[in-house]
């Protein structure tokens, strides 16, 4: 157990180790953390001062397992980066009187039509959208506005079941799969499906922090999609000294959203289209970036966004400032189709280059499945730290090049 002369922060959920391990390291060495989960810890035990397991994520079960921790823990705030628990973590939080995103700001992060309204009643440019329950609706829609068109899950995160559609048919079809895949989310956002207009133009992601309703960006990632039509995110590029990182039209966009949607405390990720008529919102999320993201502004910016998040659940002050300026690069590695994984070898490099990072994803007898089967189904990714993007573009797409991935009981490599 940790001295709990510091302030301890409780953590809602955690994530998987691969993706969310940095952020709980980055976090432990500030503050104590005591952790809210549903199974057993484990590797999690070397960052934390204590754990609660609780019956499932819910403001009930959290409620009560914080009023059952004994007088010596005193929480200062609660964390929540998983996209599944951020209502539950937000909710018990400001009944119990901690620092948060508040009810209203969170639902307007997680309810993507939720969010669409409140921007587009402040005046915020947003696409043409309708949330469908029917696929007959989406039709009646798509009559009306045009094609192409974007189907996505109300409350999901990660790109998973997004898709462009050019067609009736293909609208058919994405709908159904959408809605099916809607009915893994949470059970508020089931049954129905988010209809959009698609826009044309590059995306990136703003993480950033908002203390008493004032908002700050903190980091731009470039992102990279694939595997047409859907919009799998296979590679991120983050620079401490991105330009738009100083643009003020971006920076008021995301102010003037953050008050639209009422959220009070805490970090988003917020995703934006740079179209040809300007910025559009694409999604407000309620948590720190997935897909590393958050890391590889630590190693671009020398920054720590597990503090950050911490220190603003606690009411402490934000220590946000760019110590390192650099941009790291991660490029994802996917199978060309779906498989059961035999084993999966990196470069060399990976392993003993500085400023070279590579991990394995997956286990030998795992099954990765490209969309619409499966989501995010990764068996690698490599990254790399230089001077700017164009230094690293070759030498990553190099090592990118060189991951092998076998396939169980074929004995090829499939990517």
């Amino acid at each position: 157990m940790k001295s709990n002369v510091r302030k301890t922060v409780g953590l809602v959920g955690c994530g998987s180790e691969k993706y969310r391990k940095y952020l709980l390291e980055q976090m432990s060495d500030e503050y104590d953390v005591w952790i809210f989960l549903t199974e057993k810890i484990s590797w999690q035990s070397n960052y934390i001062c204590g754990y609660s397991q609780i019956d499932e994520y819910t403001v009930e079960s959290l409620e009560k397992a914080i009023k059952a921790l004994s007088p010596d823990i005193e929480l200062s705030g609660l964390v929540c980066w998983d996209e599944r628990y951020i209502i539950a973590a937000a909710d018990v939080s400001e009944r119990l009187g901690f620092r948060s995103a508040g009810s209203d700001g969170i639902r307007g992060c997680r309810d993507k039509s939720l969010s669409r309204s409140l921007l587009a009643e402040h005046g915020i440019l947003q696409p043409a959208n309708r949330l469908c329950f029917e696929a007959k609706e989406a039709v009646n829609f798509a009559e009306t506005v045009g094609y192409p068109l974007v189907v996505k899950p109300r409350g999901m995160g990660g790109s998973i079941g997004v898709a462009l559609v050019r067609t009736e048919e293909q609208l058919i079809a994405r709908f159904n799969e959408c809605f099916s895949v809607s009915q893994e989310g949470a059970s508020d956002f089931q049954n129905c499906v988010l209809i959009e207009e698609f826009l044309t133009g590059m995306e990136i992601s703003i993480d950033g922090f908002t203390v008493d309703g004032s908002y700050k960006p903190m980091f731009v990632a470039r992102k990279r999609v694939g595997m047409h039509p859907h919009f799998e995110e296979t590679g991120h590029t983050v620079s401490s000294h991105d330009p738009l990182l100083k643009d003020y039209g971006l920076t008021q966009l995301l102010c003037d959203a953050h008050r639209a949607i009422n959220f009070k405390n805490g970090i988003t990720h917020t995703e934006v289209k740079i179209a040809p008529h300007g910025y559009v919102i694409v999604e407000i999320n309620g948590r720190l970036g997935g897909d590393l993201i958050p890391y590889l502004a630590s190693l671009a910016m020398d920054i720590k966004p597990g503090v950050i998040a911490a220190q603003v659940a606690c009411g402490d002050k934000v220590t946000y400032e760019r110590a390192a300026d650099k941009t790291a690069v991660i490029e994802f590695v996917y199978p060309v189709s779906d498989i059961i994984v035999d084993s999966v070898h990196l470069p060399e490099a990976c392993n003993n280059v500085e400023n070279i990072y590579g991990e394995v994803l997956v286990n030998s007898g795992d099954k990765l499945a490209l969309p619409p089967t499966g989501y995010m189904s990764r068996a690698a990714y490599v990254l790399m730290v230089g001077e700017c993007e164009e230094e690293i573009k070759q030498p990553i797409n190099s090592l990118l090049s060189n991951v092998i991935v076998y396939s169980l009981g074929e004995g090829k490599i499939v990517a």
